[in-house]
């Protein structure tokens, strides 16, 4: 072999293990970098979880601290009180109709209801009070809004927070658009804070008019919507308009309703059956000296 075959043969050999070392090092350093960035990567979805699981021990641990907390320093009974229920409508500065409430009355009554010790319960506290015989607070009050405006979680949702108060909308389920009524996420928002979201049908229907089996399906439906929303179950209704028969109170029953609401004048206590229980209109209309004797001197 000559000299310059030779040479050649040598630098091929050369070049070859040059592109193998470079080869060899491109491979040991990607999976090098791989394994750094998955340990990265693991370590951050490790310390997420952490935080993640820590933030949602201390919203629950400040929940269950709330919750023990509703009622002390109040005075208690288990005894068979008459519980007045308040419901509204609409709150809307320009009050149109009588079942539009200003914001400026409704602070005003939402103010004396605060300052008189009245305290707002649940739809969970008053079923186990009539229900169970749990003790609440000897001045008991539910506040409730029919149908679901969007003016409840802009006007009314602020002055409840403010004053540390619960509440119960009945919504409509297929009227949620946003704009004029409640948008899902403001649903969503004060069910969170504690508003409890409850049923007022699918479709706003004199259930009265309907078959046991139309009533079922709207009942069922609008449950269905409302828990998909919020996460919970949906415990009552209040039938529209006040209209309902021997198969409404069947059809909430079999749709797994625990309670309905009239729109019967009176104070809700154990002596009435807790599908009829009453509630106490407010209108626009009333001045706030009719506004406390509703409250005062309503009867059962």
């Amino acid at each position: 072999m000559t000299t310059k075959n030779k040479n050649l043969k040598y630098i091929i050999i050369i070049l070859l293990s040059i592109i193998f070392l470079i080869l060899a090092y491109i491979f040991i350093n990607g999976v090098t970098s791989k394994n750094n960035n998955n340990s990265v990567n693991s370590d951050n979805k490790s310390e997420n979880s952490v935080y993640s699981n820590l933030i949602e021990s201390i919203d629950d641990n400040i929940k269950n601290n709330n919750n023990k907390n509703r009622f002390e320093n109040v005075s208690l009974t288990s005894d068979n009180i008459g519980i007045p229920v308040l419901y509204y409508h609409s709150v809307d500065e320009n009050a149109a109709n009588e079942v539009t409430i200003t914001p400026e009355k409704l602070q005003e009554q939402l103010d004396y209801i605060n300052d008189n010790n009245y305290v707002t319960i649940t739809m969970t506290e008053l079923y186990d009070h009539i229900e169970n015989n749990k003790p609440i607070p000897e001045k008991s009050i539910l506040i409730t809004f029919d149908d679901g405006y969007m003016n409840n979680y802009t006007e009314a949702f602020p002055m409840l927070k403010e004053l540390n108060m619960t509440a119960t909308i009945f919504c409509v389920g297929n009227s949620l658009d946003g704009y004029y009524y409640l948008s899902e996420e403001a649903i969503k928002e004060m069910s969170d804070y504690g508003i409890d979201i409850e049923s007022h049908t699918v479709n706003h229907v004199h259930l009265d008019t309907m078959s046991y089996d139309e009533q079922l399906l709207e009942l069922k439906n609008s449950k269905n919507i409302l828990e998909k929303i919020t996460g919970k179950e949906v415990l009552s209704l209040a039938y529209p308009f006040g209209d309902y028969n021997d198969n409404t109170i069947k059809a909430a029953k079999d749709a797994g309703y625990k309670m309905g609401f009239t729109t019967k004048l009176g104070l809700s206590d154990r002596t009435d059956d807790i599908y009829k229980l009453d509630r106490i209109y407010i209108s626009s209309s009333y001045d706030m000296n009719t506004f406390k004797n509703l409250l005062k001197n309503t009867a059962k």
